[in-house]
């Protein structure tokens, strides 16, 4: 059933740290079904995108205040990755850009109708990402209530954060089936897991591929010590297990799909956002789905008109 005590209920302006990837975001779109091993005709554009990134620049036009901290290259993708971000509300002070590295770049083909057929991602700067330059943050993270990271950091550097935030709830988004095995040993300390389904399956070893599937997959990880985790199942909708191991399911609606990318970035930073608000789970969650269908609409990972306003007006 929907909760729509969002509708009325807005949320204070606490400050939200995000902490990891940035990188520049190159979408090439075809305008009939891809054909391998040869050149097909469509569109292709860039812009600022990355996982943290995007979640820090969805908080800040949902008006929430925002730093990010990351990395970029000394090169144009860096210097317009910083300037974009800004613009949009973040505060981009704690990006570094490290002299003589390239900045991180995502590159993904996408069929006529949206959906990702393959992508290719250069994340190899964020490996500088370690504690000792970490260090700089540690009483931004120790002081902060609300803290979200994603798993293109290393290894260690996941550990340091999640450990260092102590006195925040702290969002992890999962971001892929390889990356998000970083996380295992650490799971305890997590308040909130958002994973799509392969993450979910590489993290329990459970097949997930509905959404009674996905309820006892997340179940499995609350047992294992997250308090709360969120599984998307894409255009069936989403699941989750809440703090009193609850489960539950929400559809999503059918809207028309420019491009895929940046949904779960846009869920997540909903979810965030109802958090902060006091909502119950149902309800961030089914307000983070109402910003995934906004961004959808989108060929850009994160909609520029994205707002409370325009969210709950869809």
């Amino acid at each position: 059933m929907s909760d729509r005590s969002f509708e009325v209920t807005r949320p204070p302006v606490n400050g939200v740290v995000v902490v990891g990837g940035a990188n520049m975001d190159l979408a090439a779109s075809a305008s009939a079904p891809l054909v391998t091993h040869d050149s097909n005709v469509g569109t292709i554009q860039f812009a600022p995108g990355g996982v943290a990134r995007n979640v820090a620049e969805n908080l800040a036009r949902l008006g929430q205040s925002v730093r990010l901290v990351s990395l970029v290259g000394d090169d144009a993708f860096g210097q317009s990755i910083k300037e974009l971000t800004q613009l949009s509300g973040v505060d981009v002070s704690a990006v570094l850009r490290i002299p003589g590295c390239r900045t991180s770049t995502y590159l993904s083909v996408h069929g006529p109708g949206g959906d990702m057929a393959i992508a290719v991602n250069d994340m190899s700067l964020l490996e500088q990402m370690m504690p000792d330059m970490l260090a700089q943050f540690g009483e931004l993270i120790s002081s902060s209530l609300t803290v979200v990271l994603d798993t293109n950091l290393p290894a260690a550097s996941l550990e340091w954060l999640i450990h260092k935030a102590t006195k925040a709830h702290c969002f992890v988004d999962g971001v892929s089936a390889v990356k998000c095995k970083k996380i295992l040993p650490h799971l305890s300390h997590i308040q909130t897991l958002k994973l799509n389904a392969l993450e979910a399956q590489t993290l329990t070893r459970l097949t997930v591929s509905n959404p009674d599937e996905g309820r006892l997959a997340a179940l499995h990880l609350h047992q294992r010590g997250v308090q709360r985790v969120v599984i998307s199942l894409g255009a069936q909708g989403a699941v989750w297990c809440d703090t009193d191991a609850k489960t539950g399911f929400g559809a999503v609606k059918k809207v028309p799909v420019s491009s895929t990318s940046g949904a779960g970035d846009a869920l997540l930073a909903g979810m965030v956002y109802g958090t902060i608000a006091g909502w119950s789970l149902p309800a961030s969650v089914e307000f983070g789905q109402r910003c995934a269908e906004l961004t959808l609409s989108s060929p850009y990972s994160n909609h520029p008109n994205l707002s409370v306003d325009a969210v709950l007006g869809a």
